[in-house]
């Protein structure tokens, strides 16, 4: 059962997630940031606000595990500094783990703050798509994975979300150099 908590833990948030839009329906609307008739430049302004929310979950983050997982991680390291060489090996493998486990948490803990943040309206794909003439299904379905999508951008830190503004840019850039005669 303790090595399927993360498995679990994910399938609970993304049934939880399902019942939310289900729900509350056209209360999820997302914060909207002056789309206009240029959906590249919302969608960069998109990413640099999810950006800076990444940059803020991920330093909460830093924080709330190094209160919560440091003692363990120090006393481990103090055991490998101890340990002979017979104990060394014992003494890595159970630091390794304990590391491992920290990411895990990590990731875990980053998902479900990004889910909370794309809960309260800060989306990638909302303010982007215009879904007025939609049926309320498709309408759920595309706030579903909203939601989802913004939540595992966000989970995944701010790098993740660099390299897709810099994608996006040279994408525009190469675009722009074609267009000119």
């Amino acid at each position: 059962m303790e090595r399927y908590i993360g498995r679990i833990w994910v399938a609970l948030l993304v049934v939880a997630l399902g019942v939310v839009v289900v729900v509350q329906g056209d209360a999820l609307a997302a914060a909207v940031v002056a789309a206009d008739e240029r959906p590249f430049l919302t969608a960069l302004m998109q990413l640099g606000i999810l950006y800076i929310v990444a940059l803020f979950v991920e330093r909460s983050l830093e924080v709330l595990l190094k209160a919560w997982r440091q003692g363990g991680k120090t006393r481990l390291e103090a055991a490998v500094r101890a340990a002979d060489k017979d104990g060394g090996a014992a003494a890595q493998t159970a630091l390794r783990e304990y590391r491992a486990g920290t990411q895990r948490r990590a990731l875990l803990a980053g998902l479900t703050l990004g889910l909370l943040v794309s809960l309260s309206g800060v989306r990638l794909l909302g303010p982007i798509f215009d879904l007025a003439a939609a049926s309320a299904f498709q309408q759920a379905v595309f706030q579903f994975t909203d939601i989802i999508l913004t939540a595992g951008l966000i989970a995944g830190g701010s790098a993740t979300i660099h390299e897709l503004m810099a994608l996006i840019d040279d994408f525009l850039r190469a675009s722009r150099k074609r267009a000119k005669p």
